[in-house]
Protein backbone atom coordinates (compact mmCIF):
# COMPACT_ATOMS: atom_id res chain seq x y z
CA UNK A 1 0.00 0.00 0.00
CA UNK A 2 1.54 3.32 -1.13
CA UNK A 3 1.58 5.83 1.92
CA UNK A 4 1.12 8.94 0.42
CA UNK A 5 0.59 8.58 -3.42
CA UNK A 6 -1.78 11.20 -5.76
CA UNK A 7 -2.97 8.19 -8.19
CA UNK A 8 -4.82 9.17 -11.68
CA UNK A 9 -5.76 5.25 -13.00
CA UNK A 10 -6.16 5.24 -16.69
CA UNK A 11 -7.38 2.94 -18.59
CA UNK A 12 -7.22 -1.20 -17.98
CA UNK A 13 -6.01 -2.36 -14.83
CA UNK A 14 -2.00 -4.30 -15.78
CA UNK A 15 -1.39 -7.95 -15.40
CA UNK A 16 1.13 -8.59 -13.05
CA UNK A 17 3.48 -10.12 -15.55
CA UNK A 18 2.02 -7.94 -18.53
CA UNK A 19 4.10 -7.22 -21.30
CA UNK A 20 3.95 -3.33 -20.72
CA UNK A 21 6.79 -1.57 -20.25
CA UNK A 22 6.19 0.14 -16.43
CA UNK A 23 7.97 3.85 -17.30
CA UNK A 24 9.24 6.07 -14.50
CA UNK A 25 9.28 9.51 -15.62
CA UNK A 26 11.76 11.92 -12.69
CA UNK A 27 11.82 15.26 -14.01
CA UNK A 28 14.01 17.59 -12.15
CA UNK A 29 15.70 20.93 -11.74
CA UNK A 30 18.16 19.97 -14.21
CA UNK A 31 17.20 17.36 -16.44
CA UNK A 32 14.94 14.51 -17.05
CA UNK A 33 15.35 10.91 -16.45
CA UNK A 34 13.61 7.65 -17.31
CA UNK A 35 13.65 3.83 -16.84
CA UNK A 36 11.10 1.72 -18.49
CA UNK A 37 11.29 -2.27 -16.98
CA UNK A 38 9.05 -5.37 -17.11
CA UNK A 39 8.15 -7.93 -13.91
CA UNK A 40 8.78 -11.06 -15.61
CA UNK A 41 8.76 -14.50 -13.29
CA UNK A 42 12.43 -14.38 -12.59
CA UNK A 43 12.61 -10.98 -11.94
CA UNK A 44 12.60 -7.58 -13.01
CA UNK A 45 13.69 -6.56 -16.55
CA UNK A 46 15.29 -3.48 -17.88
CA UNK A 47 14.16 -2.38 -21.02
CA UNK A 48 14.83 1.39 -21.28
CA UNK A 49 16.60 4.12 -19.71
CA UNK A 50 16.89 7.67 -20.89
CA UNK A 51 18.70 10.89 -19.61
CA UNK A 52 18.15 15.10 -21.15
CA UNK A 53 19.72 18.46 -19.38
CA UNK A 54 16.82 20.61 -19.19
CA UNK A 55 17.06 24.38 -19.87
CA UNK A 56 17.57 26.53 -16.91
CA UNK A 57 14.19 27.95 -15.53
CA UNK A 58 11.91 25.49 -17.32
CA UNK A 59 11.31 23.98 -13.65
CA UNK A 60 12.14 26.03 -10.54
CA UNK A 61 11.93 24.84 -6.76
CA UNK A 62 9.70 22.33 -7.86
CA UNK A 63 7.19 24.78 -9.92
CA UNK A 64 6.48 23.82 -13.18
CA UNK A 65 7.01 27.47 -14.80
CA UNK A 66 7.68 26.58 -19.07
CA UNK A 67 5.65 23.45 -19.77
CA UNK A 68 5.78 23.59 -23.50
CA UNK A 69 9.57 23.64 -23.17
CA UNK A 70 9.22 20.71 -21.21
CA UNK A 71 6.91 19.25 -23.80
CA UNK A 72 8.85 19.57 -26.46
CA UNK A 73 11.45 17.66 -24.67
CA UNK A 74 9.18 14.91 -23.96
CA UNK A 75 7.55 14.59 -26.83
CA UNK A 76 11.29 13.91 -28.79
CA UNK A 77 11.75 10.69 -26.29
CA UNK A 78 8.43 9.81 -26.70
CA UNK A 79 8.72 8.12 -30.01
CA UNK A 80 11.47 5.49 -28.25
CA UNK A 81 8.45 3.98 -26.39
CA UNK A 82 6.17 1.18 -27.35
CA UNK A 83 2.36 2.62 -28.45
CA UNK A 84 1.31 1.10 -24.71
CA UNK A 85 3.15 1.53 -21.59
CA UNK A 86 2.42 2.22 -17.95
CA UNK A 87 3.44 5.71 -17.12
CA UNK A 88 4.33 6.93 -13.75
CA UNK A 89 5.42 10.37 -12.94
CA UNK A 90 6.62 11.91 -9.58
CA UNK A 91 4.78 15.30 -8.48
CA UNK A 92 8.26 17.41 -7.13
CA UNK A 93 8.25 17.06 -3.20
CA UNK A 94 8.57 20.99 -2.90
CA UNK A 95 4.81 21.22 -4.04
CA UNK A 96 3.05 18.85 -1.59
CA UNK A 97 1.49 18.98 1.86
CA UNK A 98 1.25 15.87 3.71
CA UNK A 99 -0.69 15.32 7.46
CA UNK A 100 -1.78 11.89 8.96
CA UNK A 101 -5.60 11.57 10.46
CA UNK A 102 -6.79 8.87 12.66
CA UNK A 103 -8.12 6.08 10.92
CA UNK A 104 -12.45 6.44 10.71
CA UNK A 105 -14.82 4.05 12.70
CA UNK A 106 -15.11 1.02 10.33
CA UNK A 107 -18.51 1.14 10.59
CA UNK A 108 -18.53 4.11 8.31
CA UNK A 109 -19.27 2.80 5.07
CA UNK A 110 -18.88 4.42 1.65
CA UNK A 111 -19.58 6.90 0.36
CA UNK A 112 -19.78 8.37 3.45
CA UNK A 113 -16.34 7.11 4.90
CA UNK A 114 -14.32 9.25 2.00
CA UNK A 115 -16.44 12.06 2.96
CA UNK A 116 -15.82 11.93 6.43
CA UNK A 117 -11.83 11.49 5.04
CA UNK A 118 -11.84 14.59 2.92
CA UNK A 119 -13.83 16.64 4.94
CA UNK A 120 -11.58 16.56 7.87
CA UNK A 121 -8.17 16.46 5.73
CA UNK A 122 -9.21 19.89 4.51
CA UNK A 123 -9.39 21.25 8.05
CA UNK A 124 -5.77 19.98 8.11
CA UNK A 125 -4.13 22.46 5.44
CA UNK A 126 -3.82 26.13 4.68
CA UNK A 127 -5.56 26.44 1.42
CA UNK A 128 -8.81 26.44 0.84
CA UNK A 129 -10.08 22.95 0.05
CA UNK A 130 -11.75 23.31 -3.52
CA UNK A 131 -8.28 24.14 -4.72
CA UNK A 132 -6.43 21.35 -3.67
CA UNK A 133 -6.50 17.70 -5.44
CA UNK A 134 -6.55 15.33 -1.70
CA UNK A 135 -5.20 11.79 -1.78
CA UNK A 136 -5.26 9.10 1.21
CA UNK A 137 -3.27 6.10 1.83
CA UNK A 138 -2.77 3.90 5.11
CA UNK A 139 0.19 4.42 7.01
CA UNK A 140 1.93 1.23 5.85
CA UNK A 141 4.15 1.20 9.31
CA UNK A 142 0.93 2.43 11.49
CA UNK A 143 -2.56 1.05 10.63
CA UNK A 144 -4.19 3.21 12.74
CA UNK A 145 -3.10 6.17 10.64
CA UNK A 146 -3.82 7.52 7.08
CA UNK A 147 -1.46 9.63 5.02
CA UNK A 148 -2.64 12.75 3.36
CA UNK A 149 -1.22 14.15 0.32
CA UNK A 150 -2.50 17.52 -0.80
CA UNK A 151 -1.18 19.04 -4.06
CA UNK A 152 -2.71 22.06 -5.81
CA UNK A 153 -5.45 21.17 -8.77
CA UNK A 154 -4.08 24.35 -11.01
CA UNK A 155 -0.13 23.04 -10.72
CA UNK A 156 -1.44 19.37 -10.72
CA UNK A 157 -3.53 19.99 -14.35
CA UNK A 158 -0.34 22.16 -15.47
CA UNK A 159 1.70 18.74 -15.59
CA UNK A 160 -0.98 16.99 -16.94
CA UNK A 161 -1.23 19.36 -19.91
CA UNK A 162 2.22 19.53 -20.46
CA UNK A 163 2.80 15.45 -20.58
CA UNK A 164 -0.57 15.35 -22.73
CA UNK A 165 0.87 17.74 -25.23
CA UNK A 166 4.00 14.79 -25.99
CA UNK A 167 1.31 12.54 -26.26
CA UNK A 168 2.14 11.13 -22.74
CA UNK A 169 -0.63 10.20 -20.39
CA UNK A 170 0.10 9.17 -16.77
CA UNK A 171 -1.02 6.09 -15.50
CA UNK A 172 0.00 7.27 -11.56
CA UNK A 173 1.23 10.50 -10.29
CA UNK A 174 2.94 9.93 -6.70
CA UNK A 175 5.76 11.67 -5.56
CA UNK A 176 9.49 11.86 -4.97
CA UNK A 177 9.89 10.89 -1.77
CA UNK A 178 7.73 7.81 -2.49
CA UNK A 179 9.59 6.66 -5.02
CA UNK A 180 13.32 6.65 -3.19
CA UNK A 181 11.23 4.68 -0.18
CA UNK A 182 9.63 2.16 -3.33
CA UNK A 183 13.08 1.81 -4.71
CA UNK A 184 15.04 1.14 -1.31
CA UNK A 185 12.63 -1.48 -0.70
CA UNK A 186 12.86 -3.36 -3.78
CA UNK A 187 16.23 -3.27 -3.69
CA UNK A 188 15.97 -4.67 -0.48
CA UNK A 189 17.94 -1.94 1.59
CA UNK A 190 18.48 -2.64 5.39
CA UNK A 191 15.64 -1.29 7.10
CA UNK A 192 17.17 0.98 9.98
CA UNK A 193 18.75 3.53 7.65
CA UNK A 194 17.65 6.49 6.26
CA UNK A 195 17.52 7.50 3.00
CA UNK A 196 19.16 10.50 1.43
CA UNK A 197 19.25 11.47 -2.51
CA UNK A 198 21.30 13.94 -3.78
CA UNK A 199 19.52 16.55 -6.29
CA UNK A 200 20.44 19.52 -7.97
CA UNK A 201 19.52 21.62 -5.80
CA UNK A 202 18.47 19.96 -2.82
CA UNK A 203 18.59 16.64 0.06
CA UNK A 204 15.74 14.67 -0.79
CA UNK A 205 15.29 12.37 2.84
CA UNK A 206 13.35 10.03 3.28
CA UNK A 207 12.83 8.02 6.87
CA UNK A 208 14.03 4.66 7.31
CA UNK A 209 11.62 1.93 5.73
CA UNK A 210 10.77 0.38 8.93
CA UNK A 211 10.14 3.80 10.49
CA UNK A 212 6.83 6.25 10.23
CA UNK A 213 6.82 7.87 6.40
CA UNK A 214 8.28 11.17 6.70
CA UNK A 215 10.33 12.90 4.43
CA UNK A 216 12.00 16.26 4.09
CA UNK A 217 14.46 18.39 1.86
CA UNK A 218 17.34 20.20 3.04
CA UNK A 219 18.26 23.45 0.66
CA UNK A 220 21.06 24.86 -0.01
CA UNK A 221 20.70 27.40 2.65
CA UNK A 222 20.29 24.90 5.16
CA UNK A 223 23.70 22.97 4.08
CA UNK A 224 25.37 24.18 1.78
CA UNK A 225 27.76 21.03 1.60
CA UNK A 226 27.43 17.32 1.94
CA UNK A 227 28.62 17.07 5.58
CA UNK A 228 26.12 20.31 6.39
CA UNK A 229 23.29 18.91 5.21
CA UNK A 230 23.63 15.51 7.05
CA UNK A 231 24.47 16.94 10.31
CA UNK A 232 21.10 18.68 9.63
CA UNK A 233 18.90 15.30 9.31
CA UNK A 234 21.12 14.08 12.35
CA UNK A 235 20.19 16.77 14.18
CA UNK A 236 16.57 16.26 12.86
CA UNK A 237 17.00 12.27 14.05
CA UNK A 238 18.44 12.66 17.53
CA UNK A 239 16.48 15.16 18.75
CA UNK A 240 12.99 14.43 17.23
CA UNK A 241 10.31 17.54 15.88
CA UNK A 242 6.93 18.77 17.26
CA UNK A 243 4.17 15.96 16.95
CA UNK A 244 6.70 13.06 16.08
CA UNK A 245 8.11 11.48 19.44
CA UNK A 246 8.37 8.34 17.28
CA UNK A 247 11.44 10.00 15.63
CA UNK A 248 14.54 8.19 17.23
CA UNK A 249 18.35 8.96 16.66
CA UNK A 250 19.71 7.63 13.31
CA UNK A 251 21.66 4.40 12.72
CA UNK A 252 22.73 5.27 9.31
CA UNK A 253 22.60 6.40 5.94
CA UNK A 254 21.99 5.01 2.38
CA UNK A 255 23.01 7.56 0.01
CA UNK A 256 22.32 7.95 -3.52
CA UNK A 257 23.46 11.25 -6.24
CA UNK A 258 22.89 13.03 -9.21
CA UNK A 259 25.75 14.71 -8.85
CA UNK A 260 28.69 13.41 -11.20
CA UNK A 261 31.60 12.82 -9.32
CA UNK A 262 30.55 13.75 -6.11
CA UNK A 263 32.31 11.60 -3.18
CA UNK A 264 30.18 9.43 -0.80
CA UNK A 265 29.80 10.71 2.76
CA UNK A 266 31.95 8.73 5.16
CA UNK A 267 29.35 7.82 7.79
CA UNK A 268 26.52 6.65 4.31
CA UNK A 269 26.58 3.51 1.98
CA UNK A 270 26.11 4.05 -1.43
CA UNK A 271 23.72 1.96 -3.53
CA UNK A 272 22.15 1.49 -7.00
CA UNK A 273 18.93 1.26 -8.38
CA UNK A 274 20.08 -1.32 -11.09
CA UNK A 275 21.09 -4.01 -8.77
CA UNK A 276 17.45 -5.04 -8.80
CA UNK A 277 17.28 -6.19 -12.20
CA UNK A 278 17.89 -9.86 -12.78
CA UNK A 279 17.68 -9.64 -16.61
CA UNK A 280 19.91 -6.38 -18.18
CA UNK A 281 21.18 -6.00 -21.69
CA UNK A 282 22.26 -2.22 -21.49
CA UNK A 283 25.69 -0.64 -20.41
CA UNK A 284 25.02 1.10 -17.38
CA UNK A 285 24.49 5.04 -17.40
CA UNK A 286 28.06 7.03 -16.26
CA UNK A 287 25.82 7.43 -13.05
CA UNK A 288 23.48 4.84 -12.13
CA UNK A 289 22.37 6.32 -8.78
CA UNK A 290 21.11 9.49 -10.76
CA UNK A 291 18.33 7.01 -11.69
CA UNK A 292 16.96 6.03 -8.29
CA UNK A 293 13.41 8.01 -8.64
CA UNK A 294 12.74 6.88 -12.38
CA UNK A 295 13.31 3.33 -11.26
CA UNK A 296 11.11 3.50 -8.11
CA UNK A 297 8.48 4.65 -9.88
CA UNK A 298 8.84 1.86 -12.76
CA UNK A 299 9.21 -0.84 -9.98
CA UNK A 300 6.01 0.84 -8.20
CA UNK A 301 2.98 -1.48 -8.27
CA UNK A 302 -0.47 -0.44 -8.86
CA UNK A 303 -2.74 -0.11 -5.72
CA UNK A 304 -4.83 -2.87 -7.10
CA UNK A 305 -2.26 -5.13 -6.38
CA UNK A 306 -1.18 -3.81 -2.87
CA UNK A 307 -4.38 -4.89 -1.83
Amino acid sequence: MQACAIDIFIGRELNVYSRIWQVGLDIQTDSVRALAALRQRNGWKICHYWQQCLPAGVLSHGNLQQPEALSDILQQWSVQLPRKISLRIAFPAQRVLQQTLPVPDQRLREPERSWFINAAAARQFPLDSQVLALDYRLDPTDNTRLRVTAARQDELQRWQRALQRANLTPHVIDIAPCALHSMAAAAGLLPQRLLVHRLADAWLWVSPLDAPFQYGLITPEQGSTVPDALQQLCLFYSSGSPGSPELRELTGIYYCSTVLDEPIPEQALAWSPFSVFKCMHLTLPSLPAAFVLAGGLALRSMDNEDG
